[in-house]
């Protein structure tokens, strides 16, 4: 008579999986081994356990138990791998009210470090578009005088400093390494001259923007095509492509106020673009 195939083992729940490893502080539950879990370059290092059996015949089983309360979170530890061994070899030695010892030790001391973690990782939450202490111009009457000295008539009036505000408003929900590479790309669009600029914004070639380095590796089309998406996506440029050429424009914060003037205003006053676009410190026009 042929041998009747063993049932397939099942694995325990994901949830419990989860739970047991959130409890385990990423070591083996035995007392005394500093074995961990899961190594800094992530390999496992770990076995699920059973206090009793899954099986008959198995070390410590317990036919009280159903075959879900064997498979439950309570029933099971995490080992490493030397210790899962030993103690399933010597199940006289290593009895279930050991086992469920060393689970409630150890568990017992994570939950309540996990209770603290994460009403500490809770409290250290925060978004850097609402600390990044942006500050607004009122008048703009130093910015206008700057213009005037250039024998310049600024367009500007009473509805300006609204629309630099709603243009900061956008500028402050891109990241922080987004706004230092949208200087570069204004910087490079404006010491290559000609007709990269007009009243709405510059705009520049993608192929000449690959001499701007970041962390010393040359700027990608990826890098490229991710910050066109993003200006987009906020109103503050786009990348425009047609079957030959693609240029990268970003807008400028509004009429008379041309990334070149700004440029020209910033130094004037001993500072920089960044000061505007990184800093979002736009009450330097007042």
């Amino acid at each position: 008579m042929a041998k009747q195939p063993k049932a397939a083992r099942k694995a325990p729940a994901l949830d419990t999986l989860k739970r047991l490893f959130a409890l385990s502080g990423n070591q083996c539950a035995k007392p005394g081994c500093g074995t961990t879990l899961m190594s800094a370059d992530g390999k496992l290092v770990v076995e699920v356990a059973h206090i009793a059996a899954e099986s008959p015949g198995g070390p410590r089983f317990d036919a009280k138990l159903g075959p879900e309360a064997r498979r439950a979170f309570d029933n099971l530890l995490l080992l490493c791998p030397t210790c899962h061994t030993l103690v399933d070899k010597d199940a006289q030695k290593y009895k279930k009210s050991m086992l469920r010892k060393w689970k409630r030790d150890r568990e017992a001391r994570f939950e309540a470090v996990g209770d603290l973690l994460q009403k500490s990782y809770l409290n250290e939450i925060s978004d850097d578009a609402e600390t990044v202490g942006s500050t607004l111009p009122t008048t703009l009457a130093r910015y206008i005088a700057f213009l005037e000295t250039r024998d310049e008539e600024p367009f500007i009036d009473s509805d300006t400093p609204g629309e630099i505000a709603e243009f900061v408003e956008r500028l402050r929900h891109l990241r922080s390494d987004d706004r230092q590479l949208m200087v570069a790309i204004i910087e490079k669009a404006l010491a290559l001259g000609g007709r990269r600029e007009n009243e709405y914004g510059i705009s520049v070639h993608t192929d000449d923007l690959k001499t701007i380095r970041i962390n010393r590796a040359r700027l990608s089309d990826y890098k490229i095509d991710k910050l066109g998406n993003t200006l987009a996506r906020h109103q503050l440029g786009s990348l425009d492509t047609d079957w030959q050429d693609c240029h990268l424009a970003i807008l400028a914060p509004g009429i008379d106020l041309r990334w070149s003037q700004l440029k020209a205003f910033v130094e004037e006053v001993d500072a920089t673009l960044d000061n505007l676009l990184v800093d979002l410190k736009f009450g330097l026009l007042d």
